[in-house]
């Protein structure tokens, strides 16, 4: 079932606790179903999927040496913009409802009743500060998770992709050992489990590796739940292109080539921070049309030829959405977010990810190489599918 699903899409498998890959060693393109849970594995011997990539987002740095998996902020911008409409609500309360509700006492009171604003927002406005002191604990409770989530990062060290060295590094954040493995060793699969509950049938997804610490006899495993299977088969797409090809960092995406469009520094950056600000502004912009092509046509020619009316008010509601969330805050709590929730890895470590000169990077092994032919031969040329690629190409056998 799951087979048939990997054919330039995707596909999932499953639990991290039933999968054995000592005993067991798996095979990229092997297949194990136990019950309702299914495992694909992906590697050993990194080759080719033919699967779309997922987004620079998920990786916390890349560059031409290396790519490290966790310790990403993504999402910290929203939760930024969600305190700004806390406070919102707290100001509300303590200032802006006792004003209107004078106000409306004063216009809406019968004419016996003789009130006068002044006379009365001043104590409207005391009672319901005082009550808006309340939301001290709400936001409080917003603002503690926010920072033990940036505490939580800062004491998890991310994976990091030696695509020089073609080497694998994982550090324990209890102990702070240091694992190095070689890149053609890591097992990775993606997973599909099932249940039923009293809510119905519920589907987990997830994206696993397998790092083999052979000094200790023990596999240190890095899983990451996914929504879907098509982000568990693109998070190793990613991966597995950095590696092997250079995309994400050398090689431009191709939808992207063929668009012609070219990213900025700013848009390559993975974290989230004081450039989002840039990149959203710029994306409002072109939501506008002020900045694309076409401005010398007239509004008939425009809609004759596909256009959309031009309209600034993309752009102008933009500016009043930052307003409202205190402009660039967010972004500042990102930026502090990004520095701050970065853990400083061991000495070795930091020497191990220094660039090494062309003539001594590591080099594909001829046996990945000829798997690479003949699996990526069997997906593009005859369509096969990843499974059935693989199993053509000698790197598995059938299992259940």
């Amino acid at each position: 079932m799951i087979s048939q699903l990997f054919k330039r899409k995707s596909t999932a498998t499953v639990p991290e606790s039933g999968i054995d890959i000592q005993s067991q060693r798996p095979r990229a393109g092997e297949l194990r179903v136990r019950g309702l849970n299914e495992t694909l594995f992906l590697a050993p011997l990194p080759v080719y999927t033919g699967q779309a990539q997922v987004s620079r987002r998920n990786f916390s740095a890349m560059n031409e040496t290396y790519l490290e998996l966790g310790g990403s902020n993504y999402g910290m911008v929203e939760l930024g913009k969600r305190l700004a409409l806390q406070i919102w609500m707290v100001l509300c309360t303590a200032f802006f409802a006792p004003v209107l509700i004078c106000l409306w006492l004063v216009a809406f009171s019968p004419p016996e009743i003789d009130r006068k604003f002044f006379d009365i927002v001043g104590g409207a406005v005391q009672v319901f500060a005082t009550g808006s002191l309340l939301f001290i604990f709400p936001v409080g409770a917003f603002i503690y998770g926010m920072l033990s989530n940036v505490r939580t990062l800062a004491k998890s060290y991310p994976v990091r992709f030696n695509r020089q060295r073609r080497e694998v590094c994982y550090i324990d954040d209890t102990t702070h050992q240091v694992l190095i493995v070689p890149w053609e060793n890591v097992v990775a699969w993606v997973a599909r489990s099932q249940g039923v509950t009293s809510y119905g049938a519920m589907r987990d997804y997830t994206f696993g590796m397998g790092l083999e610490d052979e000094e200790r006899d023990r596999v240190q495993f890095v899983l990451s739940a996914q929504p879907s299977d098509a982000h568990a088969l693109g998070m190793w797409t990613s991966i597995r292109n950095y590696m092997e090809e250079g995309e994400l960092v050398d090689t431009p995406n191709p939808m992207l080539a063929a668009l012609g469009i070219t990213l900025s520094e700013d848009e390559l950056k993975p974290y989230e921070g004081l450039h989002t600000f840039e990149i959203e502004r710029l994306d409002a912009r072109a939501l506008g049309r002020l900045d694309d092509g076409g401005g010398h046509l007239t509004a008939e020619e425009r809609k004759r030829w596909g256009y959309s009316k031009r309209s600034r008010w993309p752009l102008r509601w933009w500016y009043v959405r930052r307003v409202i969330v205190f402009w660039k805050m967010p972004y500042l709590i990102a930026e502090w977010a990004h520095r701050k929730g970065r853990p400083t890895l061991p000495e070795s470590v930091q020497a191990w990810s220094q660039p090494l000169p062309p003539e001594q990077w590591a080099r594909p092994s001829p046996a990945l190489q000829k798997a690479n032919a003949l699996v990526k031969h069997a997906m593009d040329k005859k369509g096969a599918t990843f499974v059935a690629a693989c199993k053509a190409a000698g790197l598995h056998c059938v299992s259940s």
